[in-house]
């Protein structure tokens, strides 16, 4: 039986945060739209935290039920490698723990009642460009098909093989880590209004470890670590030896298998368009390279990458420098603080333990808490940074960490 062929305006690959959000931009605009996720359930596997900042979240993402939010976050225990804790924290909540899966499936559905169609076990192969201006897309699986279509926006995640023989920057295995999280109950000795994050080479290597707890009394535990590490050794030795996680996890059950996952953090690929592509979210490295967060910056990317792809349909033009728009506006919102936070990556991650022990320690000393505990939005550090950067006392422990870390920053 030969496979069916049809045509469409434009196509996203993967129905994550960007994805769905793209489709919803594109099927507002009376265009026509397809999603093609390759798994049998939108928001599954899920692999993310689900944690985000208030302020910014709020801005980009249209209204959440409540339902979908698991936790309201007033602070975060910081502990250095030594077990010096720094705590964070506010009187009202700054960030939410969000049900990743049930929040993925709330925006696939906005966008299908948007006009936007989802086509479930669909993967993307392959593309060809075909003479009439278009791309041919081979699509197998449940809707198994060849498809053509004027722009195709790239949302499937690290390591998207359509953006990778569209010839946009490949994420090498030095900004890359792997991730490993599980969900428990019975934890000890965990304040449901604090994050706990945990730093050290000999249980995170080249990233940190955290706890996340939920209202109803479980939480969220995971570390990421460097693409060198085995993150599962890692992530066993975490929950097992530990000397702080440890004892909380002592009397606790897990009730998910752990998830692994890789992030991209050493910020958005050097160029995410090119003639009828858009690569989007994680495909284009839009994440956090400091903390490996990428839903705000994927909501807020994926407008974008929609509504350029669908003017650029109704303006019958779909070359690179049509699509060039989307990239000039979401560097112009996000550049600075993507590039501030790789940074701050390359800084404070491949310390030594006993490097980033006395950073803290420093930062205890000069009370660089009561500094830290001003800032009102932690997706944009790097404008943060610039506010913060007048108080003499942050400017020490950051002068600091340059001083103790400058043996890796020149070998970035």
């Amino acid at each position: 039986m030969p496979i069916p062929h049809c045509s469409i305006d434009v196509v996203v690959v993967g129905c994550g945060v960007s994805g769905a959000t793209a489709a919803r931009a594109v099927a507002k605009r009376n265009v026509s739209v397809s999603i093609f996720e390759e798994h049998s359930q939108v928001g599954k596997p899920s692999h993310c935290s689900g944690h985000v900042g208030i302020p910014a979240f709020k801005h980009f993402s249209p209204e959440v039920p409540k339902r979908i939010i698991e936790n309201q976050i007033k602070g975060a225990v910081l502990n250095s490698p030594g077990g010096k804790p720094l705590t964070l924290q506010r009187s009202k909540p700054v960030t939410w723990v969000l049900n990743r899966a049930a929040y993925d499936q709330y925006l696939a559905e906005l966008a299908e009642n948007s006009g936007a169609s989802l086509q479930m076990n669909s993967r993307v192969e392959s593309y060809k460009r075909l003479g009439n201006g278009e791309i041919q897309l081979k699509v197998n699986g449940d809707n198994e098909r060849d498809l053509s279509c004027k722009v195709l926006i790239d949302a499937s995640g690290c390591g998207a093989s359509v953006s990778r023989y569209a010839g946009f920057s490949k994420l090498g295995r030095g900004i890359v880590v792997n991730s490993a999280q599980v969900s428990v109950e019975n934890l000890a000795d965990v304040d449901e209004d604090f994050v706990e994050v945990y730093f050290g080479q000999g249980f995170a290597p080249g990233f940190f470890g955290w706890i996340i707890p939920r209202r109803d009394g479980t939480a969220k535990v995971g570390i990421a670590a460097g693409a060198r590490a085995n993150v599962r050794q890692c992530f066993e030795r975490f929950i097992g030896k530990h000397p702080i996680v440890s004892a909380k996890l002592k009397h606790s059950k897990q009730i998910t298998a752990p998830s692994y996952h890789p992030i991209p953090v050493g910020g958005a690929v050097n160029r995410t368009y090119t003639d009828n592509i858009l690569a989007v979210g994680d495909a284009a490295s839009q994440v956090k390279p400091t903390t490996g967060g990428g839903i705000v910056f994927g909501l807020a990317c994926g407008q974008i990458a929609g509504e350029t792809a669908a003017e650029a349909v109704l303006d019958r033009e779909f070359s690179a420098s049509r699509l060039e728009e989307y990239e000039i506006r979401w560097r112009r919102m996000f550049g600075f603080d993507l590039w501030a936070m790789s940074w701050l990556r390359r800084l404070l991650y491949r310390l030594p333990d006993r490097n980033l022990d006395r950073i803290f320690s420093i930062a205890q000393e000069l009370g660089a808490d009561a500094i830290l505990n001003t800032t009102t939005d932690i997706d944009f550090q790097g404008r943060t940074l610039l506010s913060l950067a007048r108080d003499p006392r942050l400017f020490i422990t950051l002068l600091s960490a340059s001083i103790l870390s400058f043996p890796s920053l020149i070998h970035t």
